[in-house]
C-alpha cells in the first residue's frame, strides 16, 4: 500500500505544477463541437510575442466578443475557394461565454490558446490583445493548418488566409515588413460587422432597412439593428441585451 500512496503524491505534485505552468483551462461542449481554452506564456518557444507588451486581462463584454467573431472571415487558396465566416453561429454560441471568462481571467504576461473541435476538423489558434488592439492568430480552421507542409501539390505553401475587414489588418513584422495572413489585428472597439456576414441564409427583405427619421441618429438604429439580431439568434441573453442596450442609447441618443 505505501508503495501506492507514494506514486499517488507524485500525480498530484504533477498535476498541481502542471497547471501553474500552462494556466487554467476552461471547456464548454455542445452536440456539435468542444471548446478547449488555455492560458500559455507569451513567451513559449517560437511565439513571436516576446517584443509586444500585452494589456491583460481586459474588459470586454460578451456582445463585443460575438461582434469580433461574426467578423471573422478566410478564404483558402485553390482556385475557386470562397470566402467564409471563420466560426458559426452554433460555434460563437459554445465560444463567445467562455471567452468572455478567459479575457478577465488572464494573467499580464500569458495568451488564450482556443482549440475548437468541430464537425470539419480543429481550429485553434492564439488571442490576446496589446495597445488598443485584439489580435487573433490562427494556425488551423476547420482542420486544416495554414501551411502545407506536406503538400508538394500545392501551388501555395498556404492553403487559406485570413480576408481583413473594415476595422481589422494584417500583422506585418517589424524586422522584415513580411505580412502574415494567418494573423488579424482588429481594433478592440470594433466597428459592426455587415450582417450579410453574420447570415449569409438571410434573406433580402430581411436585410433592407426601413427609412428613418431625419430625427434618428442612423448609427443609433445601426447598432439598436444589430444588437437585436443578436438577441435574436440566442448569442446573448436578455440582460446583456438590455445592458448593451441602455449603453448604446446613452452614447448616442
Amino acid at each position: 500500500m505505501l508503495p501506492n500512496l507514494n506514486f499517488l503524491k507524485v500525480v498530484v505534485v504533477f498535476i498541481f505544477f502542471s497547471l501553474s505552468v500552462f494556466g487554467v483551462v476552461e471547456g464548454a461542449g455542445s452536440k456539435k463541437g468542444k471548446v478547449k481554452i488555455t492560458f500559455r506564456s507569451q513567451f513559449y518557444e517560437s511565439s513571436n510575442l516576446t517584443h509586444l507588451k500585452l494589456n491583460h486581462p481586459i474588459k470586454i463584454s460578451q456582445a463585443e466578443i460575438i461582434n469580433h467573431m461574426v467578423a471573422l472571415r478566410s478564404k483558402g487558396t485553390f482556385l475557386g475557394n470562397k470566402e467564409e465566416p471563420v466560426f458559426s453561429i452554433s460555434e460563437i454560441q459554445s465560444l463567445a461565454p467562455v471567452l468572455f471568462k478567459a479575457f478577465a481571467g488572464v494573467g499580464p504576461e500569458k495568451i488564450i490558446r482556443i482549440q475548437l473541435r468541430s464537425v470539419g476538423g480543429i481550429t485553434s489558434g492564439d488571442i490576446f490583445s496589446f495597445k488598443k488592439y485584439l489580435n487573433w492568430r490562427f494556425d488551423s480552421i476547420r482542420g486544416d493548418t495554414f501551411l502545407q507542409k506536406n503538400n508538394v501539390r500545392g501551388w501555395n505553401i498556404f492553403s487559406w488566409e485570413m480576408m481583413p475587414k473594415k476595422g481589422q489588418r494584417y500583422f506585418k513584422s517589424g524586422t522584415d515588413k513580411r505580412i502574415q495572413k494567418n494573423w488579424i489585428i482588429s481594433k478592440l472597439k470594433l466597428p459592426i460587422s455587415d450582417r450579410e456576414n453574420m447570415d449569409n441564409q438571410r434573406s433580402v427583405d430581411t436585410q433592407q432597412k426601413e427609412p428613418s427619421g431625419n430625427n434618428i441618429n442612423p448609427k443609433l438604429e445601426e447598432k439598436l439593428e444589430h444588437l437585436k439580431y443578436l438577441y435574436d439568434k440566442q448569442l446573448i441573453n436578455e440582460e446583456e441585451y438590455k445592458n448593451q442596450q441602455k449603453k448604446i442609447f446613452d452614447e448616442l441618443f
